[in-house]
């Protein structure tokens, strides 16, 4: 079982393959996520991008998740954390380039009805969208990442929408998790 660490940063993982754009930060393959990425087809069964997809040019998004299910597998797990588009990091950052909220890749989905929303060929079921209302991996206060505040935000689809209306100091982060469909 091969695993990719996109944008791994300081995040190092030793049984994973760790690639960053950063030549500065320890990482075992150097890539630029705007363009093709630099491994064979159906290569990975797991990935994590941990705080990355906000990083890729918005004109390039569909193109990165078109790469992103190339060289996955069939039933490959992709876990990713990026800010929400409530939160005060979504927007503050210079290279923050796209917003993340409950639905974000449901156009993705293999079996959604067909609106003309379809902007890739990449099929991506969502089996995970939870929203964070702390950081889920807070440097300074490591304990407000651990709270058990999450689960208030996180019942159902139309809960969770409904929180991102209502919930007026915003989420710092969402998370999702998706499978790969080919």
């Amino acid at each position: 079982m091969r695993r990719l660490n996109l944008g791994c940063g300081n995040d190092y993982r030793s049984d994973w393959v760790n690639v960053d754009l950063n030549r500065s930060v320890r990482t075992d393959v150097c890539a630029d996520l705007d363009e093709n990425l630099p491994f064979a087809d159906d290569s990975f069964s797991e990935v994590l991008l941990d705080n990355v997809l906000e990083h890729v040019h918005r004109e390039k998004f569909f193109a990165f998740m078109a790469e992103l299910h190339r060289v996955c597998r069939p039933g490959a797990c992709i876990t990713i954390f990026v800010p929400h588009y409530s939160g005060m990091y979504a927007l503050k950052h210079p290279t923050h380039y796209n917003c993340f909220g409950i639905g974000t890749f449901h156009v993705f989905e293999p079996d959604a009805p067909p609106t003309g929303e379809r902007y890739s060929n990449a099929r991506f079921k969502v089996l995970q969208e939870r929203l964070l209302f702390f950081h889920h991996n807070l440097v300074h206060f490591s304990f407000l990442s651990r709270a058990p505040i999450n689960w208030l935000f996180n019942f159902g689809l139309h809960w969770k929408q409904l929180m991102e209306r209502i919930q007026f100091l915003g989420f710092d982060e969402i998370h999702y998790e998706l499978e790969v469909r080919k």
